[in-house]
């Protein structure tokens, strides 16, 4: 796929620049260098990731970082790395789920949390307050729980009649099958877009 037009426009930063001085300051002391506030992580087809979306991501997995500021910015590189590859995914899975009409009811949201915490012996307060350590505001858990009941139903309608049931008897592995259709179906859709990582 060509590269969009748009893509062309962009520098690997957006940047903004302050022309507006008060009205007791010389002119002189206005002119400043452009402050970069965001940077393009990637471009598939006509949508950004910007590196601020990844670093909000990775905000969250930070504690498991080493102490040692040289392991640590090595670790988080190769953390931002790989959470930008599952961004890009994520989003490839969830274009063409609403491509397939596949979608999630408020309700279903709702049953998949009360299941999350029937299954960690939670109350749903208690499951929100792990949620808020871990670095997720309740919105935000609650889209993830979306993205993820979406992804699995798109799953079993791309998969269909592709994972043998005889080769795949026990439950270890069909999740084994499932997730190696998964990784080819990614794949497929990765080939069928522009996909720039900058």
């Amino acid at each position: 796929m060509s590269r969009p037009v748009v893509a062309a426009l962009l520098g690997l930063a957006i940047t903004a620049s302050s022309s507006a001085a008060r009205a007791d300051e010389p002119r002189a002391r206005v002119a400043r260098a452009p402050v970069p506030l965001d940077g393009i992580a990637a471009i598939i087809d006509d949508v950004f990731i910007f590196r601020s979306d990844v670093a909000a991501r990775a905000k969250r997995f930070e504690p498991t970082l080493s102490h040692d500021p040289t392991k640590r910015r090595a670790e988080l590189a190769a953390m931002e790395k790989q959470l930008l590859a599952r961004m890009i995914d994520e989003l490839l899975v969830t274009r063409d789920a609403k491509a397939l009409h596949i979608e999630v009811t408020d309700a279903e949201v709702n049953a998949g949390v009360a299941s999350v915490a029937q299954a960690n012996n939670m109350t749903r307060n208690a499951l929100e307050a792990e949620v808020k350590k871990a670095g997720f505001s309740r919105v935000e858990y609650e889209e993830e729980i979306k993205r993820q009941i979406a992804e699995q139903r798109w799953l079993l309608v791309r998969a269909a009649g592709k994972i043998d049931r005889k080769k795949a008897a026990d439950n270890e592995a069909f999740a084994a099958a499932v997730e190696k259709q998964r990784e080819a179906l990614v794949v497929e859709l990765r080939s069928r877009a522009f996909i720039e990582i900058r």
